[in-house]
């Protein structure tokens, strides 16, 4: 139940994400849906991170922060790989 509370309410809160990060990359971003699938994926990896790696703070505070941090992440280094990419011609 926990995982399907965390699924939607973090599916809602990644799209709002998604919608306010297209309007502020535009040409360098993904468009709404992608955003938002990148920012998930993003979390789920720093949800499997917070699982992996031993952090003296065991709390859902630090895990929290490691999802948060996992999908904005991904997202941010996948637009610098995209706008790398567009600059160097392909």
């Amino acid at each position: 139940m926990a995982f399907l509370l965390f699924l939607l309410v973090g599916t809602a809160g990644a799209y709002f994400i998604g919608y306010a990060m297209n309007g502020v990359m535009q040409e360098d971003g993904f468009g709404v849906l992608m955003n938002t699938t990148i920012l998930m994926a993003g979390g789920f990896l720093g949800l499997y991170a917070s699982e992996r790696v031993y952090l003296p703070f065991d709390s859902i505070t630090t895990t929290s922060v490691m999802v948060v941090s996992g999908g904005f992440l991904s997202l941010a280094l996948l637009a610098v790989l995209k706008g790398l990419i567009r600059r160097l011609g392909y």
